[in-house]
């Protein structure tokens, strides 16, 4: 995807996000790159996984090349969530007297309830269970 058309979406995507969050705009939009799906479970699975999308403070989101963001809510709510995890992460509202396994559950908790509401306002059927314990405490 071109940087301005990018940049535009991010606008209107963080704009619904402080719709219906707490969140503002950040002052930084993170870095996105569409990937194939093979990088993208390289990168944070350590081999063949589901995710589609991921979000990494340093490194920004990867999101499968292959979601249409543009033209698809569903997929475009992907997106949704891992800019969500870019606001938590630089929004400074981390409490940092929890462990890492119950911040990683708050915060999928948030990004898909933050999702799930993009997802009703745009008046599409399609909602995400929420955690009830992140993966990374399976995986710790």
């Amino acid at each position: 995807m071109d940087a301005a058309p990018l940049s535009s979406l991010l606008t209107e995507l963080f704009t619904a996000i402080q719709l219906v969050s707490g969140y503002g705009i950040p002052e930084r939009m993170p870095e996105v790159h569409f990937v194939p799906q093979q990088t993208i479970q390289e990168k944070f699975c350590n081999g063949p996984c589901r995710v589609r999308a991921a979000y990494q403070p340093e490194m920004g989101v990867y999101i499968d090349e292959r979601l249409d963001v543009v033209r698809n809510t569903y997929e475009r709510s992907i997106l949704v969530h891992e800019l969500v995890h870019h606001l938590q992460a630089t929004s400074g509202m981390f409490d940092t007297a929890m462990s890492e396994c119950e911040r990683a559950t708050r915060d999928e908790r948030e990004a898909y309830e933050i999702q799930n509401r993009y997802l009703s306002i745009m008046k599409d059927m399609h909602r995400f269970p929420l955690p009830r314990m992140s993966a990374a405490c399976v995986a710790g």
